[in-house]
């Protein structure tokens, strides 16, 4: 009995030993993991920081500036709530957000973000330009026409939306910026989940716009457009984080 007692000792004594052995290697594999994460992020800007004072004076310290009906809380309200920035139009509007950037190292995009109400019949696949949430990559600084002469010329840029139903990855153009915007969904989103997109930005700009060289991002932009949607245009998101990968 004594002999089965001190094998039982020996097993139990290996077995702490191999589990002491795993937890040690999970830790270690999980802080080379986030070490290796970071050391990928070559631009971060994060909504979730709001301890105050004015959405607009939080977002201009963010390097944002409002365009367009953003600065009209009659049609577009800015919402930060300490988690993320919520956007939401009260009718039909377009609220934009844009920031000026140098970011010559990149491959990718990750957005964490969200839809709680999408803008009647949206959908760019069937002609409705309309859109809870979008975020603007813009490239380089060469200005390329409108299309309009109202419309000021503008950089390369791909708009990034989420979609209840449009194919992800598909490239369309709008109305104007024929030449340089294209706008594709990146992702699916069900109302009220919180969405983390990885996009492959460096790729997908070569490919829609036949370029071998990429420029840098020059610019950011956060958008919600519900001026072609049916119905009332109300619509709702919100959005966390931005990050850019190399």
């Amino acid at each position: 009995m004594r002999a089965l007692d001190d094998r039982l000792r020996r097993r139990g004594s290996h077995l702490r030993l191999l589990v002491i052995c795993a937890a040690t290697l999970i830790v270690f594999l999980g802080i080379a993991f986030r070490a290796q994460s970071a050391s990928s992020i070559t631009y971060d800007v994060i909504f979730s920081d709001y301890a105050g004072g004015t959405p607009l004076k939080w977002l201009a310290n963010k390097g944002f500036q409002p365009q367009r009906d953003a600065d009209n809380p009659r049609k577009v309200t800015l919402t930060p709530t300490g988690e993320f920035l919520q956007l939401e139009t009260k009718r039909q509007a377009a609220g934009l957000l844009v920031s000026a950037t140098d970011i010559p190292v990149y491959s990718k995009i990750r957005i964490k973000w969200g839809v709680d109400a999408f803008p009647p019949g949206a959908s760019y696949a069937k002609g409705v330009r309309s859109e809870a949430i979008m975020v603007y990559v813009f490239f380089g600084t060469e200005k390329l026409p409108s299309g309009h002469f109202l419309v000021p010329d503008s950089p390369y840029f791909i708009g990034l939306f989420l979609s209840d139903s449009d194919p992800i990855g598909e490239g369309y153009k709008g109305r104007l910026f024929h030449a340089g915007g294209r706008y594709v969904c990146a992702d699916r989103a069900q109302i009220g989940q919180p969405v983390i997109t990885e996009y492959p930005i460096a790729e997908d700009f070569k490919q829609l716009f036949g370029q071998a060289n990429l420029p840098a991002i020059s610019g950011l932009g956060i958008d919600i457009d519900t001026e072609n949607a049916k119905g009332n245009g109300v619509a709702k998101s919100f959005i966390s984080e931005i990050e850019i990968l190399k």
